[in-house]
């Protein structure tokens, strides 16, 4: 089997960020955020983070639009750690929107107001919607992750995360170890400490991991899909199909439930359902799945289809020309050549 590029997924602190600014009413002054001030910077820069309402971390990416009365809109991305940020900018007043899962939470704007060649660093909370369109059809509600954890067992989780952030990953799996001792039903923990292992590669414990966080919550997506490609290089196909089945069915819309689910389907060759669930990651996913044109790639040629082979393997190389998949991609695309 191919190696993967894997997309693991942390529940709590991977993707967003700090606890929110107090927002601003119509007329009335914004407070004056930290503001730093680069010597001989030609603009000034606008940067933060978002978080849940708890102030615990997001599991996706949410788009930030930054507009001003001389620009009506620059839309933009935070990172899969929850961090965004626009620079150059003129001084002026700003306003930046936060829109993240419409099912789930409101709107969040913050205006501020940038001086020359500063830097303005915000950190945005998300509020929720109310109670009774905070969960619709089989997504799961931020509130199932919103566990109420204990302060010792929260303290040694966010010193985990800030190890690993800073590329310390056998002291943050440490403390994610911790963590679950005090608290031994933290979803988050569990979850995270599983993606570690699966960095070490230690599949059998990654797996206990995910398993347990299911336990706590059967229907949290992350650790459903981070079980199902701990099972995919267990080469266990057909309990990685079921838990990657139930990845999509939880939450249809993410893409990496439907590569993945795509990559497994092509090792037990159902080509048919393989290649529609990696032509949905690529459709929804963007260049950022353009891995899913390699599977497909692979795919075609299990099906004898060289010319459709080359084109897919070509549009993979289009957006990701390095890496270990660049590398086979082209040592495919030869073989195809022969």
């Amino acid at each position: 089997m191919t190696s993967l590029t894997l997309n693991l997924f942390r529940i709590g602190l991977m993707a967003v960020i700090g606890i929110g600014i107090s927002q601003v009413s119509p007329g009335q002054d914004p407070p004056q955020p930290n503001i730093v001030r680069p010597r001989g910077a030609p603009g000034g820069s606008i940067a933060g983070r978002v978080v849940l309402p708890s102030g615990h971390f997001l599991n996706d990416r949410v788009r930030i639009t930054l507009s001003s009365p001389e620009n009506p809109g620059t839309i933009g991305y935070t990172d899969n750690n929850g961090n965004f940020s626009f620079s150059n900018l003129p001084e002026g007043t700003y306003t930046v929107e936060v829109l993240a899962d419409r099912k789930l939470y409101e709107p969040v704007s913050e205006t501020v107001r940038l001086i020359r060649s500063s830097r303005v660093n915000l950190m945005i909370s998300l509020r929720e919607k109310s109670k009774s369109s905070s969960s619709t059809g089989n997504v799961v509600s931020a509130n199932e992750y919103d566990q109420k954890v204990p302060v010792a067992a929260k303290k040694e989780y966010e010193t985990a995360i800030r190890l690993l952030n800073e590329g310390k990953p056998l002291e943050g799996l440490e403390r994610l170890k911790q963590a679950v001792a005090i608290y031994p039903e933290y979803l988050m923990a569990h979850n995270d400490l599983g993606v570690q292992y699966l960095k070490l590669n230690r599949l059998a414990e990654a797996a206990e991991q995910f398993e347990i966080a299911l336990e706590i919550n059967p229907k949290a997506f992350n650790p459903q899909l981070n079980l199902g490609i701990a099972l995919l290089r267990l080469k266990k196909y057909a309990d990685a199909t079921e838990r990657l089945n139930n990845a999509v069915a939880i939450d249809s819309s993410k893409p990496a439930a439907h590569l993945y689910l795509g990559v497994v389907l092509v090792e037990t060759d159902e080509l048919a359902p393989a290649e529609r669930e990696l032509k949905t990651a690529a459709s929804i996913g963007g260049p950022e799945y353009g891995i899913a044109h390699f599977h497909l790639g692979r795919l075609a040629m299990k099906k004898g289809a060289r010319d459709e082979a080359v084109r897919e393997l070509k549009s993979f190389l289009e957006t990701s020309p390095h890496g270990e998949e660049a590398v086979r991609a082209r040592q495919l695309l030869e073989s195809l050549k022969e």
